[in-house]
């Protein structure tokens, strides 16, 4: 049986998906959850400390169901593993309906600079995505599985990146996965295309 600490993430985690972090208020994480406010306050010393727990837990659990399983996954080549990020998004994003977007990048847009502590935490996860990415990029330059058609490993990354935060919102906007799909299947025509001379790895 869950605590009520855990209650009360799990609530606040479906509530900052569905309307943002700014617009949910206290009573209405309580009222959904069905803990009471002094309760709260013996686990958590504000929002923002509730913040900070949600994307930490909000962090691990996309680790094990989207990074994890695709980057991560070894015994995968790097290609594929850069094909499965793709699909995985895509399966994130169909589980709303494409109506909520990417937890990570909606809180970015929205926190600003307002609660640095919390966009620093969100900040270096895409910064760690990125990294992952280009590890596997190098990797598959080196044994020539990708092509990076001249441009470096990290320029790569952090193109890919911005594709998949693309791809999120615009399934937002348009309540559809079209946009992860080709974005996956641009990714496996550019960077599958053969290999072709001297890649820049680095």
């Amino acid at each position: 049986m869950p605590s009520n600490k855990d209650k009360i993430i799990a609530a606040a985690m479906e509530l900052f998906h569905e309307q943002g972090f700014q617009a949910t208020g206290l009573e209405e994480i309580l009222s959904r959850c069905g803990v009471v406010k002094s309760n709260f306050y013996y686990h958590f010393k504000s929002k923002e400390e509730l913040g900070r727990q949600v994307i930490q837990q909000k962090i691990a659990l996309m680790e094990e169901q989207i990074f994890g399983p695709s980057l991560g996954n070894r015994t995968l080549g790097p290609k594929e593993r850069l094909g499965r990020l793709f699909r995985l998004m895509q399966v994130s994003a169909e589980e709303h309906d494409c109506r909520r977007g990417c937890y990570i990048g909606n809180l970015v847009v929205e926190l600003g600079d307002r609660y640095e502590e919390l966009r620093r935490l969100l900040v270096n996860f895409l910064e760690d995505i990125e990294h992952r990415i280009e590890a596997c990029l190098q990797e598959g330059a080196a044994n020539q599985e990708i092509n990076l058609h001249g441009m470096k490993a990290r320029e790569t990354a952090v193109a890919l990146t911005a594709l998949l935060q693309g791809g999120m919102l615009l399934g937002k906007a348009h309540r559809s996965s079209f946009a992860l799909q080709y974005g996956g299947k641009l990714v496996k025509h550019i960077i599958g295309n053969g290999w072709e001379g001297e890649q820049h790895a680095g």
